[in-house]
């Protein structure tokens, strides 16, 4: 099954959930799958897990392609926390963390952003050389920071010509565009420079046929 394909289906699936009016988009997860494929992820952090639409996603995708993924999740909120051990199928996979700074010794390839605690200034610890960090939906604070702290990386909104689909979560209009994301290269390799190099292009024309 293509990641496509199982981000619509496990988008579709969540937007059913209670809780699910914050989860990440259709396009998000898209995004996230497409990076892992990309770049041959091997081990993720996700701050702010929510009810699991991002951790259920991945670990399907992970089973579906034969990858074997760690992943470790910050997570405090009680109805979330809740929500995660009924949502995610491999729940019991997630290495879950009330916050960032608990995590000691431990650097990911892969740094997904979908929520904020106050030890998120030392992001950068956490972050291997050549790390991929994506913050879901707008976020400007989140990734405001990330860019202060790594002046040499690399940044692109990905964006996409998708409008909302009717089973989108509550409060997404069919008329209004599907959200998308920020991407940051820590320390870009040539591939990621490349991969970067045609996400900005295609932000540039999307942007102009938008409007």
């Amino acid at each position: 099954m293509k990641y496509k394909e199982i981000a619509f289906r496990n988008y579709k699936h969540f937007c059913s959930l209670e809780g699910c009016d914050y989860i990440a988009s259709e396009f998000a997860l898209e995004t996230i799958l497409k990076l892992i494929k990309e770049f041959n992820v091997s081990n993720v952090l996700e701050l702010g897990l929510g009810i699991g639409s991002i951790s259920d996603t991945v670990f399907k995708f992970a089973k579906n392609s034969n990858l074997t993924i760690e992943y470790v999740g910050t997570e405090k909120n009680d109805f979330c926390l809740n929500a995660l051990s009924k949502n995610v199928e491999d729940y019991k996979k997630i290495h879950l963390f009330s916050e960032l700074n608990e995590i000691e010794n431990k650097n990911f390839e892969f740094i997904i952003i979908d929520g904020y605690d106050n030890s998120f200034n030392e992001i950068e610890k956490y972050c291997v050389k050549n790390s991929i960090l994506y913050v879901e939906g707008a976020r400007g604070v989140q990734t405001k920071k990330i860019l202060d702290i790594f002046p040499k990386s690399l940044y692109v909104n990905v964006i996409t010509l998708k409008k909302n689909p009717p089973y989108a979560h509550e409060g997404r209009s069919v008329d209004s565009y599907i959200g998308g994301g920020q991407l940051i290269f820590t320390d870009p390799t040539f591939k990621m420079k490349l991969f970067w190099f045609k996400e900005k292009f295609s932000t540039f024309i999307k942007r102009k046929l938008r409007d």
